[in-house]
């Protein structure tokens, strides 16, 4: 019992230096990479990969995972069905943390060439509001590494992965329309000062593209 307690105490505390590493990061590749590289490094686990749904809603698509199999993974354009027969397809779905103790048992869910080692895994959805962005898969060589209590402690770094994502493209969305008031601005400027039609469009067009 004593045991219990400390470990999860441990992972608390994890769980809170890897948020506040993650809350400070606003380049979204560099967030989500570093995410996974966190939570294997602080909590000594497997594999880690963020997915995210694409525009549809109809698959998470894999857009960070550790090491070389993360990066073949996601050069191979690894998606899993919103619903399906995966964990994270399933988490996403029900907005719920979910564990696969024994990969004996519910091999299904492991089928992965990438991750031979996998003996159990833990996928916690990525929540902003009451939409589901997303979800976070941990894996761990040992069966039954995972505990009910360790939803609780991790489900609130995810929960800060969300928000942080979600800051990020807000971040993005914020950069992009600043280039294109300075691009319209630049545009009216210049507009008064170019006589000819046939220099002016030209010109117009490259400024658009340029921003």
């Amino acid at each position: 019992m004593t045991n219990d307690i400390q470990r999860h105490a441990t992972l608390l505390k994890a769980a809170a230096r890897a948020a506040k590493n993650i809350t400070t990061i606003l380049d979204p590749y560099e967030l989500l990479q570093r995410t996974v590289d966190i939570i294997c490094d602080e909590f000594g686990f497997y594999y880690a990969g963020v997915f995210l749904l694409d525009d549809l809603k109809q698959y998470a698509v894999l857009k960070a995972g550790r090491g070389e199999a993360g990066r073949e993974m996601i050069n191979a354009g690894h998606k899993l069905a919103i619903g399906g027969n995966s964990m994270i397809g399933a988490s996403i779905a029900n907005r719920q943390g979910r564990i696969a103790l024994d990969v004996g048992a519910e091999a299904v869910f492991f089928e992965n060439p990438h991750l031979p080692k996998t003996r159990s895994e833990m996928a916690l959805p990525l929540v902003v509001g009451d939409e589901a962005i997303g979800a976070l898969t941990v894996q761990s060589t040992e069966e039954a590494a995972f505990h009910d209590e360790d939803i609780a402690a991790l489900q609130t770094m995810a929960d800060q992965l969300a928000i942080a994502i979600q800051n990020s493209n807000l971040h993005r969305q914020a950069e992009r329309r600043s280039r294109l008031l300075k691009a319209a601005n630049r545009v009216g400027k210049e507009v008064t000062s170019i006589l000819s039609i046939e220099e002016l469009l030209p010109h117009t067009v490259n400024i658009i593209c340029e921003a």
